[in-house]
């Protein structure tokens, strides 16, 4: 009896051994306002971190569990680290876990990232397909349009006196007279403007307390103005050399090749999203034998309603569904 209790407290102590949780450590970490590019098994997207007496910021490949990035605030954060016993060849060999939440703190330059487009530049009106500021934080960099030249400047941000100063700015030398009234009135705003409000998705920069424009947080549809060869139509296993493609340009015109007839018409975007209406499109009336590509070209370029551009690529897509994929050609 005495050799089996005995035996018995030897596995309950074994068993209590070897479910003993892995050691771990609490450290304080901050977590910065913007992510940035990295590489590791692959492109990805890092967080930006520092630890105690880290001066500069360094790459964070993981995650942290329990945490949710937000763009534009920067957050002290309390989290255990767990030493992983054999890892995924991938993977790391320390997990983090939240802990707790020590602090938050609003980038405010980081809300100003991305597109705003115009519809009114003081009496002028405009076209915000064509007309809008765009905020790079990361470059620290500033860039207008408003149809015809771009203007491109530095971007500095004084965060204890909420002001910002941009330029020296440069241009294209293009004389455009539809919009040149445009283009000065927006030039003028990008070399004046010093501070900035943000409400929802509106914008409005002012030289102190004078309002100079407003604007709408919305999209620049910049890269879709090429050349594109299709590579992928949904239905289509083998292309057998004929390959459709289609020209964007900026004014909103359509033309290009099913692969056999040629076509032309208009492309409808929105300012404000990645919608987009191709066609109607007209197209020649050659008969082209053993050519089904073209037929199922046509009937999906009809079905597009809104696109993405990843990695270069052209994605059209019907709701969430891709149907088309085209490289710049």
């Amino acid at each position: 009896m005495k050799l089996s209790i005995a035996l018995l407290i030897t596995l309950i102590v074994t068993a209590c051994a070897s479910t003993k949780s892995p050691k771990s450590e609490t450290k304080t970490i901050t977590v910065s306002a913007q992510t940035t590019e990295c590489t590791g098994v692959g492109p990805q997207e890092c967080l930006l971190i520092k630890e105690d007496g880290d001066t500069e910021w360094k790459n964070f490949y993981g995650k942290i569990e329990g945490f949710d990035h937000k763009v534009g605030v920067e957050s002290v954060l309390e989290v255990s680290i767990v030493k992983v016993d054999n890892p995924p060849a991938d993977a790391s060999s320390l997990r983090y876990k939240l802990v707790k939440v020590v602090n938050e703190k609003q980038d405010k330059l980081m809300l100003l990232e991305g597109t705003w487009v115009i519809s009114k530049l003081g009496d002028l009106d405009a076209d915000p397909l064509k007309t809008y500021i765009y905020f790079d934080t990361k470059s620290n960099r500033i860039n207008g349009y408003a149809g015809c030249n771009g203007l491109g400047g530095a971007l500095e941000y004084d965060a204890e006196k909420d002001e910002l100063k941009s330029g020296p700015f440069m241009s294209t030398m293009m004389f455009c007279e539809e919009v040149a009234e445009q283009e000065r009135a927006l030039g003028k705003i990008l070399e004046n403007f010093n501070k900035f409000d943000i409400d929802g998705d509106m914008i409005t920069l002012k030289k102190d307390d004078e309002v100079l424009v407003t604007a709408k947080r919305g999209v620049n549809h910049r890269d879709l103005y090429k050349n594109w060869e299709f590579t992928f139509i949904e239905g289509v296993d083998d292309f057998n050399g004929n390959v459709p493609n289609i020209m964007i340009s900026k004014d909103g015109d359509a033309s290009g090749s099913g692969s056999c007839n040629n076509f032309n018409g208009k492309v409808k975007l929105d300012a404000y999203s990645y919608d987009i209406k191709v066609g109607p499109l007209m197209a020649t009336r050659k008969m082209c034998a053993n050519n089904e590509v073209e037929h199922v070209f046509f009937a999906k370029i009809d079905l597009v309603d809104n696109y993405q551009i990843v990695d270069d690529e052209l994605q059209l897509l019907s709701g969430k569904q891709v149907i088309l994929k085209a490289k710049k050609k």
